[in-house]
This record gives C-alpha cells, structure tokens and sequence, in this order.
C-alpha cells in the first residue's frame, strides 16, 4: 500500500525547508496538516497541490 502521509520532518526534507520552518508552515491558514491524536501529518497530495497553489510565475 502506498503511503498517504508524511510527518512534518518528511515534509521539511522533500521541501527543502529547515524544521522550524516547516512547523511554522503547518499553522499557517490553509495549510493540509492533519492531526491524529498528538501526531501532526500531512496529506501528500494535500502537500502536492498546496505547493501548486504557491507558485508564483517568474519572468
């Protein structure tokens, strides 16, 4: 079975992003964090399209 989620360290490492940043990410208004219990996950195709929505065009 493929994996649903990834933990907010996962989420730092595949978005280039120190772990304060990313804790600081999952607060943030519109932001796909998920808690189960005392855990905090993130959807990865929450992640995915959350990062499309961010994109900003350049040039």
């Amino acid at each position: 079975m493929e994996k649903l989620t990834i933990t907010v360290e996962e989420m730092a490492n595949v978005v280039g992003v120190s772990r304060p940043k990313a804790y600081e990410l999952i607060h943030k208004e519109g932001f796909p964090a998920v808690r189960i219990g005392r855990r905090v996950v993130i959807p990865i195709d929450g992640l995915k399209r959350w990062l499309e929505e961010q994109a900003v065009s350049v040039g």
